[in-house]
């Protein structure tokens, strides 16, 4: 059962390679790109690169791509980008099986606001931003929503605690941490954890003990 719209770009094949060729087509605005999988031959392409931009900027994964008269439904495997990440070199596109279960990267989007970051020196720590997910091909999301609006000092959400849109499964560690909230420790704080001031002397290095006295001296 289709549960998205997917949506297509048309494509061009190209049978000129060699980066002064790719250049060159990516100055005319489309982007160079490969098909491949499903034991079929692989086909080189060229891409809009407005359109594939918009497509990337709107968490697509699932494309269907027009090729001479007919299309192909393809997942987004790979995008290299350049060295700032700022411009697409090269796109990656396997051909996939509408009913086919596939497993995808998908970003984790934060929404609320935690209630321990009311507190004086609290702070997020946002430590994952995207798991691998299994589902069809049909069902991939385009972000899964994390809920940290009941965050507390002190409390942490982890992948055990998400709630996957219905037919998505994950195999990553379910103790693996998203986000946690932390407060800031204070100067007094600090002072206590190092002992109260002047409760002990300071060792000096290379003293030595003084000598007890000889009790029968006179």
């Amino acid at each position: 059962m289709i549960t998205q719209t997917i949506p297509q770009i048309d494509s061009q094949t190209r049978d000129l390679f060699g980066s002064r060729n790719t250049q060159r087509l990516r100055n005319t605005g489309r982007l160079p790109a490969v098909i491949y999988g499903h034991k079929q031959p692989t086909v080189h392409v060229s891409l809009d690169q407005t359109q594939i931009h918009s497509l990337l900027h709107s968490n697509a994964h699932l494309l269907e791509v027009a090729i001479d008269s007919k299309t192909e439904p393809c997942l987004i495997k790979q995008v290299q980008w350049d060295h700032l990440g700022s411009e697409i070199l090269h796109l990656d596109l396997a051909r996939v099986d509408l009913t086919e279960q596939v497993t995808v990267t998908v970003n984790l989007e934060l929404a609320g606001d935690a209630i321990g970051l009311k507190e004086s020196g609290a702070f997020l720590q946002h430590q994952t931003s995207e798991i691998q997910v299994q589902c069809l091909a049909t069902q991939i999301p385009e972000t899964i929503r994390v809920d940290i609006s009941q965050l507390a000092v002190g409390n942490a959400m982890t992948i055990a605690d998400l709630s996957l849109p219905q037919g998505v499964t994950t195999n990553e560690d379910p103790a693996t941490l998203i986000a946690a909230v932390h407060v800031t420790a204070t100067d007094d704080e600090d002072e206590a954890a190092l002992g109260e001031p002047g409760t002990r002397e300071p060792e000096v290095i290379g003293k030595k003990d003084k000598p007890q006295e000889n009790a029968d001296s006179a």
